[in-house]
């Protein structure tokens, strides 16, 4: 249990700052949140639902084109259907919200915002051309310059990738991945072929590599599926069905078995409660009682219940489901999944959860179990370092998570865990 037992959210000190993230998040225009009290308390930190950053570039053109966009209703869960034919996009694809760049676009509970969209990006102000030559010179003639393709690819935004790679090409004749394919190998490869992937080409080729061969990588799984906004669910699985033609429900509804799939199929429903409502309390009261007497309140768990609840409502009203549970039982609900659940299905229940409370800290316990124990989950931790990367702020409150929970650094951690180039992308992610 990675949470401090002297508060549920964490130490008193982290509760004063109050997640310097999120608070950045909510000023940018995330989401408007509007509580009504006495939800969510003084102090209750307030986040986002976190996929990628808001500022990716270049990519919002690219992805937003592809078949599978599209929006889905708010009524919950509605019966899954792997047949469902994906429409095409809408002319004018909804932009990220940003409140920052668009004062004037403040949701209201009257009327929506545009649909979060965590892929979209924008363009920056990026010249390619001495990143292409430094690369061409990195991987000519005989052997590899590692070092210069760690400093050039390591520290890149989505948007700056989007706009490096066709122009690498256009010089070189060859793909950037089909370069790095070629001239690097083991862990360094992987990563850096996850790196020239993108976020959204990571995250299908992730998908794709969770569910190939025997068994499942469930963490990888739930990293990929879980906790993420209804228009990254819905990208995922257009983009996902156009590469391997065939829909990723269905791969995973074959791959998993029991509760476990139902609850997944709720999932890639993409219809969970959106960030920019309110919470309701009466709504937060409902779900308590019903989450209490589905497992606490009862011999047996009814697990379809309980999986409807948290894999259909926002961070936002989870954690004041969190919060007010803990208020009347004096139990955290992690702990309630963790003594009533098992397996990937526990695993799955608990991700969601720690997501919606505290997104850092369930980011530095999710690095710590690639690290612990007997071995290193390379590709694991290979998947989880690049995907937090991506987004710098969160990145920097994930590893002063990680110091608080952990009482160490956690680029140490990663060294001793790493060797030779692998560990010097590595910690250029993580720096």
């Amino acid at each position: 249990m990675s949470y401090n037992n002297n508060n549920y959210y964490g130490s008193n000190q982290n509760m004063q700052q109050g997640y310097p993230y999120q608070q950045q998040q909510q000023q940018q225009g995330g989401y408007n949140y509007q509580p009504q009290q006495p939800y969510p308390p003084q102090g209750y930190p307030q986040q986002v639902q976190q996929g990628y950053p808001p500022q990716y570039a270049q990519q919002q053109a690219y992805y937003s084109q592809q078949p599978g966009y599209q929006q889905q209703p708010q009524q919950g869960y509605q019966q899954h259907d792997s047949q469902q034919q994906f429409y095409p996009p809408p002319s004018h694809p909804p932009p990220s919200f940003n409140q920052a760049t668009h004062p004037s676009s403040a949701p209201t509970p009257q009327s929506a915002p545009p649909l979060q969209h965590d892929y979209n990006a924008q363009a920056p102000h990026y010249n390619p051309a001495p990143d292409v030559q430094d690369i061409i010179k990195a991987t000519k003639g005989f052997g590899t310059d590692e070092k210069t393709l760690i400093r050039v690819l390591a520290k890149k935004t989505p948007a700056e990738l989007e706009i490096l790679k066709p122009a690498f090409e256009n010089v070189r004749g060859k793909s950037l991945r089909h370069v790095i394919d070629k001239e690097t190998s083991g862990n360094l490869h992987d990563a850096l072929l996850q790196i020239v992937a993108g976020p959204l080409g990571a995250d299908v080729e992730n998908a794709h590599r969770a569910l190939d061969g025997a068994g499942t990588n469930e963490g990888m799984l739930n990293d990929v599926v879980l906790s993420r906004s209804n228009a990254d669910l819905n990208t995922l699985k257009g983009i996902y069905r156009q590469r391997h033609s065939r829909p990723l429900e269905k791969d995973i509804a074959d791959d998993l078995s029991m509760k476990t799939k139902t609850l997944f199929e709720i999932v890639l429903n993409a219809s969970r409660m959106e960030e920019w409502i309110p919470v309701d309390p009466n709504k937060v009261n409902n779900d308590v009682q019903d989450l209490y007497r589905a497992t606490q309140g009862r011999v047996g768990t009814d697990e379809l219940l309980v999986c409807s609840i948290l894999a259909s409502r926002s961070d936002a009203h989870l954690r004041a489901v969190a919060d007010q549970y803990y208020g009347r039982y004096s139990k955290k609900l992690v702990q309630v999944i963790d003594s009533e659940f098992s397996g990937h299905m526990k695993k799955a229940l608990a991700y969601i959860v720690k997501c919606a409370v505290n997104r850092p800290t369930c980011y530095a316990e999710m690095l710590e179990d690639c690290m612990a124990g007997l071995g290193t989950k390379d590709k694991l931790l290979i998947e989880r370092v690049v995907r937090y990367h991506w987004d710098p702020a969160m990145l920097m409150h994930i590893k002063q998570a990680y110091k608080n929970v952990y009482g160490k650094d956690l680029i140490s951690r990663v060294k001793g865990e790493t060797s030779g180039d692998y560990e010097r992308l590595m910690v250029a992610m993580l720096s």
